[in-house]
């Protein structure tokens, strides 16, 4: 079964009752308390030959992330880890990435495994004045990408094509003090973290908002590959959001790098607008298959 199938399937059964948000952004919210969790398996996401603490920096940061994308601060994870026999991994490898984003390890749980390494990561964090959901988005406004897209995705097919000299694209970083920022002031209506591609992300906030999104093909900042290539990037954890107009001077006050890549309008969709025309994208992006 496909990724997005099983959610949609699992996503009748779940009961939201007494939580603030659940399915359907990011990270649920209890009261102040915002929780997110991703789980990452050998052959999936990562290749047998990756370092542990490059696997250990891009499970961290997918979850960072999520928070990031709820305008939140990440404070404490919880870890599952089901190790290989004759795999070794030290308690060096584990720590590291956690320090990297001042998180602190409060527990988890161990086990061997029968077949590759499995982790999973929960990350508890704290909401800001303002919680960032996918439903906020209004027609109007100006549709924001944190950094450049597609060079996750360049990496990956490198790595995948067996070169296994870098693997930088493990390490890419999750946009907290943006987020942060986001929470704290509001400028943003709607916001996600881009996991699955631009396409698709941007997507559910058009579905949840009700809204239609027209991202500018010009405005897709490129490095030797197509506005195309870089919409199907996964796993970048940049953000993508909306902002009123009225308030996009403020915003790029504080962020001058964030990039303007499209708009927000009445109807429904993401489209990309390229030589006058319109194509529909939503469904662009990348999608693990098991």
């Amino acid at each position: 079964m496909k990724e997005f199938s099983l959610i949609e399937s699992l996503t009748h059964m779940l009961d939201n009752s007494g939580i603030a948000l659940g399915v359907g952004d990011d990270a649920a919210l209890f009261g102040t308390t915002l929780v997110a969790k991703d789980i990452m398996a050998e052959n999936v996401h990562f290749t047998p030959d990756a370092p542990f603490s490059h696997i250990m920096q891009k499970l961290i940061t997918a979850n960072v992330s999520d928070i990031a994308a709820m305008g939140g601060v990440a404070k404490y994870a919880l870890l599952g880890i089901a190790v290989p026999e004759g795999r070794e991994i030290s308690a060096e490898d584990i720590a590291k990435p956690f320090d990297s984003y001042g998180l602190k390890l409060i527990g988890g749980d161990t086990t061997s495994s029968a077949g590759g390494l499995f982790v999973s990561l929960t990350v508890i964090g704290e909401r800001n004045e303002y919680v960032l959901k996918r439903s906020g988005a209004k027609a109007g406004d100006m549709l924001f990408l944190s950094r450049p897209a597609g060079r996750v995705r360049q990496l990956l097919d490198r790595e995948l094509a067996g070169n296994t000299e870098n693997y930088n694209h493990y390490l890419v970083r999750a946009e907290t003090a943006l987020g942060d920022f986001l929470g704290r002031t509001g400028i943003a209506n709607s916001c996600i973290d881009v996991s699955d591609g631009i396409g698709r992300d941007a997507s559910h906030i058009a579905q949840q908002s009700g809204v239609k999104i027209v991202v500018e093909s010009a405005k897709i900042l490129c490095d030797g590959y197509s506005a195309e290539y870089a919409l199907g990037s996964g796993e970048e954890f940049s953000l993508l959001f909306t902002v009123p107009a009225d308030r996009v001077s403020e915003l790029t006050a504080a962020y001058p790098a964030v990039i303007c890549i499209g708009r927000v309008e009445e109807g429904s969709g993401v489209w990309l607008e390229k030589d006058s025309s319109l194509v529909d994208i939503s469904n662009i992006g990348y999608e693990h298959h098991f």
